[in-house]
């Protein structure tokens, strides 16, 4: 039951199709209620962590459980590759087998289940749930259960027609929970769909049902016999066990009638359960199979990065699981033998693999410490190309007291599954809420699981390199997802009419939606959660969390502010206990909520933040989310606090009555707090640009969730109507860009792409025009595979057609290409020439694009020595709508323009090639600031500079860490090529720098020229030039 969170590795997109019977597993610290369903993601920010005034620790504080010097290994450099299947103390499993004797499936009356035309005993799927209340019937989460009917046929010569019918209950979720009918057939592994039941009625979906099945003469399974299953899958999450969801099991079956008719012979079987199972017995599942193993000397196609060492993977190369004739490769054939993840089901075809590893449990080191971070090196590849399988990975947490079996622990984890890439990257996350107080012993695991259907697979992910520290914690364990947090918003009356200002207040609600596909809806969730979870031992909660909150109030507004807090401008809300569906509390997830009338309006801006306590024996503690507050309060400048925990309600309405205005430019980040706020603020920031003054913020919270709040998700053509500029950024997502609005699995619900065709439609004769400005390195790519609008909004609006979504070897795989404005393009005028960085830390996808008849080419690609002329592809294109709108896009993200030390002449002081290309696309759109422009960036946490530039024989790289946390500085060539790590440590708070004396990771001394310092710190990156000179 996960819901798609898109990534930075796309190529082109495509409508997703679901997976018949898979079964997500992923334990979950994160619960969500009323509806929300977790969700798939790229971003290792997606799931965040609470901090606190006791956080700073010493490094001797910090035990190393697992990895270098750890009291356990975590490398997998122990197991001897191609001999050892696993390391010593690993294991995997299979989350798709399992036995009879464990089967769900049995013979009850359930109470309540008589008024909705299941009478007396019927055959079950389900068991009761005491913590969900009295009689709470529901389902578990990882149910893989068979109940099965056999006949043997009298003429094995001839066909069969098999008719099944009767009675079914069943209460699944929608579109991620599955009932089958099934049947088996030689020749042909697994199982073949006869029907599928699947919906989430509150009341149950009671149904009659008939299905026929057709047996061929060779068929016919050890030679004579009919194979009949009904089939109960459910995935990793969001059932009765741990989020109460249900009221009635997975499903009843009643008065079930089995008849064949066999040449001329019939057989026919009725039962009604009342006195036990009659024909039908459970089975163990066919079980796709158990591929984890160690690899060594595994290939990727990460440019930047290699791993030779131990991994373990889980590629059916036919061997590890014999059986199943291995899977080959289509498109991506660099693992061994040309071998990949199975994309077919490996030894139970139709099925969808779902493995994991498992480290050894190991003792917890010190009774007295907390804390638990959780780090790993994975190589991930799901790129969602074509006919991809969607193979994600996922990773989880369990512990075990004294005396208990750790195998009967649910696994905890942040609440999604993940994919992007091709590259290696590292998450590392806080686990400290993830295990129980007073933990005796601990285990980790690692996996894959495949989601959708499709053949062009890969042999990712791979796994190594596991790192468990256990650290000193105080106070309660406090997380959320990022989606779960407030989202900017519009009035909800959904226009915007200053004749009576009381009606515009904007609504405090969550980026996540509550519905699922068949709801036809998108409807914002009216609270926002996170979890608090005890872990220190003894603790007890010393009271509800508490929500802060500080407004800088829009004036306009003040006498219609009639909620209980009046005109104040600072509030505390207490947290409550969320609940789901069904009204039942959602074991440790508390929810919080704000006045959504007389409240927040048009202009103002809010910040917030959570605070929770424990108290163990008098000792009280807080934990508080965002880890960093030091900004809270703080509207000098959008990037003073977190934007994850700051609410902009709009238009940003100021005057008088009579004389109201608003900013005529709206930028809307759909890449939000992924990266390249800096960067655009630093632009915005060099010309004039003021916030709520000049220019209206929209950030879509979570944006590779695609949770349905995008722009069209949120605001009404109305409302934005009176904007005249709009600057639109999608980094390097490759889904959920500018959305289509789809009702479907997998999609998301925000209708972006209409109400922005029809915010550029508005003009009519004497109107001011529109102008929108786009980029984002696989923008296009998406477009071109959502859907007829946005596909119809890529060719007609933004004039281009999509050629590839790599541009990377059709410019002869220059990493960082210098893009050279044509002469005489009329738009970017001047700025002659910038470099679209796509170099490591990993390379980029930008999208190969050409431009339609009456759409022009503003810039092109040059090819190595500044030589132009060779490519076709445009690297900024204009496109003007018959009513005068503009558009201008990029295909590669704003972010990643940088200053050409090479072929051109510099930016004007003191506007940066960023600044000045976003001041002539502005310009063109005749938009002008109201400002002066100041090169500064008010408020700017992370900050790094060189010196001295250029420099012989070294040069220092320095930069300021707000708090402690983990940093990188790496040099990269001017090909984007990897040279130097300076710097990939946990970094105390304050000013620190590092000298670079011109030698590569090697040793050797590399040539004079220009070189990029890249510093990491975070979400935020800076990359600069530094010049060596001999």
């Amino acid at each position: 039951m996960y819901r798609l969170r898109a990534d930075d590795g796309g190529k082109k997109m495509k409508k997703f199709t679901m997976f018949a019977c898979v079964a997500l597993v992923l334990g979950m610290a994160m619960s969500s209620v009323a509806g929300d369903i977790p969700s798939f993601t790229s971003d290792v920010n997606a799931w965040q962590s609470g901090s606190n005034a006791y956080g700073a620790k010493a490094a001797g504080d910090t035990i190393q459980l697992m990895g270098p010097g750890g009291l356990y290994q975590g490398d997998f450099e122990n197991a001897v590759c191609g001999v050892d299947r696993l390391p010593a103390g690993w294991s995997s499993v299979d989350l798709t087998s399992g036995n009879a004797a464990s089967s769900h499936w049995h013979v009850f009356a359930p109470a309540g289940f008589d008024t909705l035309g299941i009478t007396g005993n019927g055959l079950w799927c389900g068991d009761y749930f005491p913590a969900c209340g009295a009689n709470f019937a529901g389902y578990g989460d990882d149910w893989n259960d068979l109940v099965e009917w056999r006949y043997s046929v009298l003429d094995n010569s001839s066909s069969s027609t098999v008719t099944v019918s009767g009675n079914i209950l069943y209460q699944v979720e929608q579109d991620y929970d599955y009932v089958y009918l099934s049947y088996q057939v030689t020749g042909l592994l697994g199982y073949q769909n006869a029907l599928t039941f699947n919906g989430d009625s509150a009341g149950g979906v009671a149904e009659a049902f008939s299905g026929i099945i057709t047996y061929l003469p060779g068929d016919y399974i050890n030679g004579n016999e009919i194979v009949i299953d009904f089939r109960f899958f459910s995935d990793g999450a969001y059932s009765a066990e741990g989020y109460c969801y249900g009221g009635f099991g997975a499903a009843t079956l009643d008065d079930v009638t089995v008849s064949v008719v066999n040449g001329a012979n019939n057989y026919s079987t009725f039962d009604d359960f009342e006195t036990g199972m009659g024909n039908w017995t459970t089975v163990a599942p066919i079980a796709v199979g158990d591929f984890a193993q160690i690899w060594c000397g595994l290939s990727d196609i990460d440019p930047c990065n290699t791993n030779g060492t131990n991994q373990v993977a889980f590629i059916d190369d036919g061997v590890v699981v014999p059986g199943t004739g291995g899977s080959q490769c289509v498109n991506w054939c660099y693992g061994p033998g040309g071998a990949i993840v199975t994309p077919t089901g490996g030894m139970s075809p139709g099925g969808a693999i779902n493995n994991y590893v498992k480290s050894p449990e190991m003792t917890w080191p010190n009774a007295t410490y907390d804390g638990l971070w959780f780090g790993f090196d994975v190589y991930r590849h799901e790129d969602f190309s074509p006919d991809s399988p969607g193979i994600f990975y996922f990773f989880g947490v369990r512990s075990a007291l004294v005396g208990e079996d750790i195998e009967t622990q649910g696994w905890n984890s942040t609440g999604y599954v993940y994919y992007g890439g091709p590259d290696y990257i590292r998450p590392i996350n806080d686990a400290t809420s993830w295990v129980q107080p007073a933990r005796e012993r601990v285990q980790i695991r690692m996996g894959c699981v495949q989601y959708f259907a499709g053949l062009d697979g890969y042999p990712a992910p791979y796994f190594d390199n596991v790192n468990l520290k256990v650290f000193p914690f105080a106070g309660p364990g406090v997380t959320y997802r990022v989606i779960d947090m407030a989202q900017d918003n519009f009035p909800e009356v959904g226009l915007i009419d200053m004749t009576d200002p009381s009606i515009l207040s904007v609504r405090f609600d969550a980026a996540n939606n509550t519905n699922v596909p068949s709801d036809l809806a998108n409807d914002p969730a009216d609270s926002i959660t996170c979890t608090v979870k005890l872990v220190r031992t003894g603790a007890v909660l010393n009271g509800p969390p508490i929500l802060h909150w500080t407004m800088q109030p829009n004036p306009a507004f003040n006498a219609y502010r009639t909620s209980i807090f009046g005109t104040a401008t600072t509030g505390v809300s207490a947290g409550d206990s969320a609940r789901n569906v069904n009204g039942i509390v959602a074991p440790n997830v508390w929810a919080f909520d704000l006045p959504d009338t007389g409240f927040l309006y048009p202009g103002d801006v809010l910040h917030y933040y959570i605070e929770a306590s424990d108290d163990v024996a008098g000792d009280i503690k807080s934990v508080h989310i965002p880890g960093d507050i030091s900004g809270y309060g703080d509207f000098s400048h959008p990037l003073a606090y977190n934007q994850d925990f700051i609410v902009h309600g709009l238009p940003s309405i100021t005057g008088t009555p009579g004389n109201y205005t608003q900013p005529e430019v709206l930028f809307w980040n759909d890449f939000a707090r992924r990266g390249g706020e800096q960067e655009w603020y630093s632009a915005l920031d060099q010309l004039g640009y003021v916030p709520g003054s000049d220019y209206d913020i929209y950030y879509t919270t979570g944006p590779s969730s695609g949770v349905g709040n995008g722009l069209g998700g949120r605001a009404s053509i109305s409302q934005i109507a009176n904007y005249n500029t709009m600057l639109y950024t999608s980094g390097d997502l490759s889904k959920f860009t500018i959305s289509n609005g789809d009702f479907a699995s997998s999609s998301d619900y925000g209708n972006d792409v209409d109400l922005v065709s029809s915010w550029l439609d508005l003009p009519a004769p004497g109107d001011p025009i529109k102008g929108m400005f786009l980029t984002g390195d696989e923008l296009a790519n998406d477009l071109d595979g959502s859907g007829t609008n946005t596909l119809t909004f890529l060719n007609d609006y933004m004039g281009l057609d999509l050629v590839s979504t790599n541009l990377l070897p059709l410019i002869d795989n220059q990493a960082t290409p210098v893009v050279s404005a044509l002469a005489g393009n009329g738009v970017i005028v001047n700025q002659s020439s910038w470099v679209a960085y796509g170099g490591c830390f990993g390379i980029n996808t930008f999208d190969a694009v050409t431009p339609r008849a009456g759409a022009t080419q503003l810039a092109e690609f040059l090819a190595p020595g500044c030589v132009a002329g060779q490519y076709t592809y445009s690297a900024a294109t204009a496109n003007v709508r018959a009513n005068g709108s503009k558009l201008v896009s990029t295909p590669y993200d704003f972010m990643f323009i940088y200053d050409d030390p090479t072929c051109g002449a510099q930016a004007a002081a003191p506007l940066t090639a960023r600044a000045q290309v976003l001041s002539d696309v502005l310009d063109w759109f005749g938009q002008t600031s109201g400002g002066t422009p100041s090169g500064v960036i008010p408020g700017a946490q992370f900050a790094t500079k060189a010196f001295p530039n250029p420099f012989n024989p070294k040069v220092t790289v320095s930069y300021n860490m707000p708090k402690r946390g983990h940093v990188t500085v790496k040099i990269f060539n001017i090909r984007g090529e990897l040279v130097r790590t300076l710097v990939d440590d946990v970094m105390d708070a304050g000013t620190q720098s590092v000298d670079w004396n011109g030698t590569s990771n090697s040793g050797s001394s590399v040539a004079s020229g220009v070189y990029f310092y890249e510093a990491r710190y975070g979400d935020e990156v800076q990359v600069n030039k530094i010049t060596m000179v001999k």
